[in-house]
């Protein structure tokens, strides 16, 4: 019973890291079509997707992983129209999420990932349009 266990915690914890880089790998594509960088429509897909397959728990961290390292991949590409600066704070905030350092009240009071918070457009929610009445 203890190796089980020992495994869902594993494997909740995993996706908990991943829900966080998710998030910054969301605000990083948002930030950069702020900034006129064309953001592969397929790499915003697979954000759209990513975002299900951690929210469902219907999918492995495994499974999740890799679309989240494929999604990196697309936006890491497009890095180099970045500053030093601001490619770093990047690198760290995904370092930091992946680590489990990157906690929900955190993430709160990082202005880069502010669209992700409050802008849930981005995923194609209805509940913004629908709470305006």
């Amino acid at each position: 019973m203890s190796e089980l266990s020992d495994r869902s915690d594993f494997e909740f914890e995993m996706v908990r890291r991943f829900g966080a880089k998710w998030a910054v790998l969301t605000a990083m594509a948002s930030n950069m079509a702020r900034k006129g960088i064309e953001v592969p429509r397929s790499a915003v897909a697979e954000l759209r997707t990513s975002r299900i397959k951690i929210g469902s728990g219907c999918f492995s961290p495994c499974e999740v992983g890799c679309e989240l390292s494929k999604v990196e991949g697309q936006i890491f590409s497009l890095c180099h129209l970045l500053n030093e600066e601001e490619f770093q704070q990047w690198c760290d905030l995904l370092a930091e999420a992946m680590q489990g350092k990157l906690d929900y009240d955190r993430v709160q009071g990082i202005p880069v990932l502010e669209p992700v918070k409050n802008d849930c457009r981005f995923l194609g929610c209805a509940c913004s349009t629908s709470a305006r009445g």
